[in-house]
Protein backbone atom coordinates (compact mmCIF):
# COMPACT_ATOMS: atom_id res chain seq x y z
CA UNK A 1 0.00 0.00 0.00
CA UNK A 2 1.42 3.27 -0.90
CA UNK A 3 2.16 5.77 1.63
CA UNK A 4 0.48 9.60 1.83
CA UNK A 5 3.45 10.77 -0.23
CA UNK A 6 3.22 8.84 -2.94
CA UNK A 7 -0.95 9.30 -3.38
CA UNK A 8 -1.99 10.79 -6.54
CA UNK A 9 -4.93 13.32 -6.92
CA UNK A 10 -7.31 10.49 -7.69
CA UNK A 11 -6.32 8.02 -5.06
CA UNK A 12 -7.14 11.12 -2.71
CA UNK A 13 -10.58 11.39 -4.71
CA UNK A 14 -11.71 7.95 -4.76
CA UNK A 15 -10.84 7.92 -0.75
CA UNK A 16 -13.20 11.74 -0.39
CA UNK A 17 -15.81 9.84 -2.68
CA UNK A 18 -16.23 6.90 -0.69
CA UNK A 19 -16.64 9.18 2.13
CA UNK A 20 -19.06 11.39 0.59
CA UNK A 21 -21.58 8.01 -0.01
CA UNK A 22 -20.20 6.56 3.02
CA UNK A 23 -19.15 8.39 6.72
CA UNK A 24 -16.87 10.16 7.89
CA UNK A 25 -15.73 12.23 11.10
CA UNK A 26 -18.06 15.46 10.78
CA UNK A 27 -17.75 19.01 12.25
CA UNK A 28 -20.66 21.08 11.94
CA UNK A 29 -19.99 24.77 11.89
CA UNK A 30 -22.93 26.44 9.92
CA UNK A 31 -24.34 29.37 11.96
CA UNK A 32 -21.22 30.22 13.99
CA UNK A 33 -19.25 33.38 13.64
CA UNK A 34 -16.09 32.91 11.29
CA UNK A 35 -13.69 33.63 13.98
CA UNK A 36 -14.99 30.76 16.60
CA UNK A 37 -15.65 28.36 12.77
CA UNK A 38 -12.20 28.64 12.21
CA UNK A 39 -11.19 28.18 15.68
CA UNK A 40 -13.45 25.10 15.63
CA UNK A 41 -12.16 23.37 12.57
CA UNK A 42 -8.34 23.58 13.57
CA UNK A 43 -9.18 22.13 16.71
CA UNK A 44 -11.27 19.43 14.57
CA UNK A 45 -8.56 18.49 12.34
CA UNK A 46 -5.72 18.84 14.58
CA UNK A 47 -7.73 15.89 16.85
CA UNK A 48 -8.49 13.85 13.77
CA UNK A 49 -4.88 14.01 12.30
CA UNK A 50 -4.01 12.43 15.66
CA UNK A 51 -6.68 9.73 15.60
CA UNK A 52 -5.47 8.70 11.87
CA UNK A 53 -8.55 9.71 10.14
CA UNK A 54 -7.96 9.77 6.26
CA UNK A 55 -11.43 11.94 5.41
CA UNK A 56 -13.23 14.64 7.47
CA UNK A 57 -16.78 16.38 6.59
CA UNK A 58 -16.87 19.91 7.18
CA UNK A 59 -20.84 21.22 7.02
CA UNK A 60 -20.43 25.47 6.63
CA UNK A 61 -24.16 26.17 5.26
CA UNK A 62 -24.87 27.62 2.34
CA UNK A 63 -25.60 31.83 3.59
CA UNK A 64 -23.76 34.45 1.78
CA UNK A 65 -20.92 31.95 1.14
CA UNK A 66 -18.45 33.64 3.82
CA UNK A 67 -18.21 31.11 5.53
CA UNK A 68 -17.13 28.72 3.01
CA UNK A 69 -14.57 30.38 1.35
CA UNK A 70 -13.09 30.80 5.31
CA UNK A 71 -13.31 27.05 5.41
CA UNK A 72 -11.67 26.70 1.81
CA UNK A 73 -9.03 29.28 2.57
CA UNK A 74 -8.31 27.99 5.59
CA UNK A 75 -8.11 24.17 3.95
CA UNK A 76 -5.40 25.63 1.10
CA UNK A 77 -2.81 26.87 4.25
CA UNK A 78 -3.45 23.90 5.99
CA UNK A 79 -2.66 21.81 2.76
CA UNK A 80 0.32 24.40 2.00
CA UNK A 81 1.61 23.06 5.55
CA UNK A 82 1.30 19.63 4.23
CA UNK A 83 -1.46 18.89 7.00
CA UNK A 84 -4.31 18.72 4.08
CA UNK A 85 -3.89 16.74 1.03
CA UNK A 86 -6.63 17.44 -0.88
CA UNK A 87 -10.44 19.02 -0.69
CA UNK A 88 -13.64 19.62 -2.39
CA UNK A 89 -17.02 20.18 -2.23
CA UNK A 90 -19.90 18.12 -1.86
CA UNK A 91 -21.05 16.68 -5.34
CA UNK A 92 -24.35 15.81 -3.84
CA UNK A 93 -26.62 17.98 -5.50
CA UNK A 94 -28.65 18.18 -1.88
CA UNK A 95 -25.33 19.11 -0.40
CA UNK A 96 -23.64 21.39 -2.64
CA UNK A 97 -21.74 24.79 -1.71
CA UNK A 98 -22.85 23.68 1.99
CA UNK A 99 -20.32 21.65 2.51
CA UNK A 100 -16.61 20.74 1.84
CA UNK A 101 -14.55 17.14 2.49
CA UNK A 102 -10.95 17.13 2.83
CA UNK A 103 -8.91 14.43 2.82
CA UNK A 104 -5.52 14.63 5.56
CA UNK A 105 -1.96 13.50 5.45
CA UNK A 106 -1.25 10.89 7.78
CA UNK A 107 0.81 12.47 10.73
CA UNK A 108 4.28 9.85 10.89
CA UNK A 109 5.03 8.61 14.18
Amino acid sequence: MANDAELSEQEYETRVFAAEIGDAPTVDLHGLTVDLAMHRLDEFIHHELMLGTDVIKIIHGRGGGWLRESVQRQLNELKQKGLVAYFRGAQNPALHNAVTFAALHRIKT
